[in-house]
């Protein structure tokens, strides 16, 4: 891990003003320092501490990965912040939020998706707008559960007539 930080430096101090657009490969170290410029988008692979680009397609293995428009792939993160869509898997060990429309697979302490998702939501405390799918957690929040089921301690779905809360099991079909 050591070698590849240490040559993603290399690569970045040796070809400063070098920033590609809608690069392939983007590796960073913070927003300001990486080699797809944070306003471009990257098509197959992201590697670093802090990245920030618009969209990404591929696979992110970053600390903190940040997209300010959709990602479709794999992201491999700490935290996993999507302003976007997102379709694939969204796999952190902190916090997975993607505010708009989750398709797939959402894993971590903290997740939340947004609008119009569907698929599963696996952590400690899952959020999500309008949902439809498998939320499992110790606590499972869905403002609008449009057909699906939650499996945890809380499970609430605020837009339920009855039984909005319910513990070990809440559903909506």
């Amino acid at each position: 891990m050591k070698k590849l930080i240490l040559t993603a430096l290399v690569i970045m101090v040796a070809l400063p003003g070098a920033a590609l657009a809608d690069g392939p490969i983007n590796l960073s170290l913070v927003p300001s320092i990486q080699i797809v410029k944070e306003d471009q988008s990257v098509t197959a692979f992201r590697l670093g501490i802090w990245g920030r680009n618009v969209n990404h397609t591929g696979l992110d293995w970053s600390i903190v990965s940040q997209n300010t428009g959709s990602v479709t792939g794999i992201q491999w993160t700490a935290v996993g912040l999507v302003d976007g869509d997102f379709t694939g898997w969204q796999g952190t060990w902190l916090a997975a939020v993607t505010n708009g429309n989750m398709q797939g697979l959402q894993m971590g302490a903290y997740t939340h998706s947004g609008v119009g998702s569907s698929g599963v939501q696996w952590g400690l405390f899952n959020t999500a707008d309008d949902f439809s799918g498998l939320q499992v957690g110790f606590v499972n929040i869905t403002e609008v559960m449009r057909s699906g089921l939650q499996i945890g301690l809380v499970n609430i779905i605020k837009s339920k007539e009855k039984l909005k809360f319910f513990p070990i099991v809440n559903w909506s079909f």
